[in-house]
């Protein structure tokens, strides 16, 4: 039983693997904003540029305070099961609560084959529910229960869903800027004030990063942070050289943090469907949602 179900899960990952390449114009650079920025806003870009690492230090521990949040997540990456290619943009709506920790997914582009996927720390013997848009085989998609790494062994995702959010962004970032110090050090600039790239209307904070690294791995970082909130916007990945070829860039817009999330918020649509179906009774829902051993 347990190697069938890990065969089904991987069939559906595999079936998974056509996202569209992405689509989406990034070799534009961030455009200067000629408005005059108000005496607190420069104070803080001056701030910014004496120290960054502290910078984005303080907005980690701004970020890990916050208990609860809703926000639009636009995914571009390389990733892959055998060979690595551009796959994106995916655009994502996305519940995040620490206690207990939780995240679920909803991909809101009609065209890519992903569906939903929902994860609560201790339900579920603290496996991902996934359900993808369409079945295989032009049957009904079915909803399917995978360990955290396994959509990263089968090439859907670099990392698990435990290492997402505003949060872990910039303590990947800080790690590393710590992972290169034997070699030189990160160069860091702080390159002002300007326009969010595919965002003309945002202005942002804009660290740029230089990692020296091997040729394989993506050396260059660009940060960006909200002028008003000073909570991260968009980090994108490139590899150096003539072309700076893109390797992955992630966006958070609509941020909410002012939501009260609940265990419903943590259910998939198709849970949802089922648990109606049957009539909210107290027995179903403790099966959508409470802990399942399976054995």
């Amino acid at each position: 039983m347990l190697l069938y179900k890990a065969i089904t899960a991987g069939a559906l990952l595999l079936a998974l693997a056509g996202c569209a390449d992405a689509n989406i114009d990034l070799s534009t650079r961030p455009g200067e904003i000629e408005a005059r920025k108000a005496a607190d806003v420069d104070a803080r870009a001056d701030e910014i540029r004496s120290d960054p690492v502290g910078y984005i230090q303080r907005v980690a521990e701004k970020c890990a305070a916050l208990s609860q949040y809703t926000l639009k997540f636009t995914r571009i990456e390389r990733r892959g099961l055998l060979f690595r290619s551009l796959r994106g943009p995916e655009e994502i709506m996305c519940w995040f609560r620490r206690e207990p920790y939780s995240i679920r997914m909803k991909w809101l582009d009609d065209d890519v084959k992903y569906g939903e996927s929902t994860f609560v720390q201790g339900q579920q013997n603290d496996k991902v529910r996934f359900i993808p848009r369409h079945g295989l085989f032009g049957l009904p998609p079915t909803l399917t229960k995978v360990h955290l790494n396994t959509p990263v062994i089968w090439g859907e995702a670099r990392r698990p869903l435990t290492e997402w959010g505003l949060e872990k962004l910039l303590l990947q970032t800080l790690v590393s800027i710590e992972e290169v110090k034997p070699r030189g050090g990160a160069i860091i600039e702080y390159r002002g004030i300007v326009t969010l790239p595919g965002r003309d209307d945002q202005p942002v904070h804009y660290l740029h990063m230089y990692y020296p690294r091997d040729p394989g791995r993506a050396s260059i970082q660009e940060l960006y942070f909200d002028v008003a909130t000073d909570l991260p916007t968009a980090t994108i990945l490139r590899f150096s050289g003539k072309e700076e070829k893109l390797d992955a860039a992630y966006f958070y817009d609509q941020l909410d943090t002012g939501v009260s999330l609940t265990d419903d918020d943590f259910i998939l649509d198709a849970e949802r469907g089922e648990r109606s179906a049957s009539g909210p009774t107290e027995s179903s829902k403790a099966e959508l949602i409470a802990d399942s051993p399976e054995r």
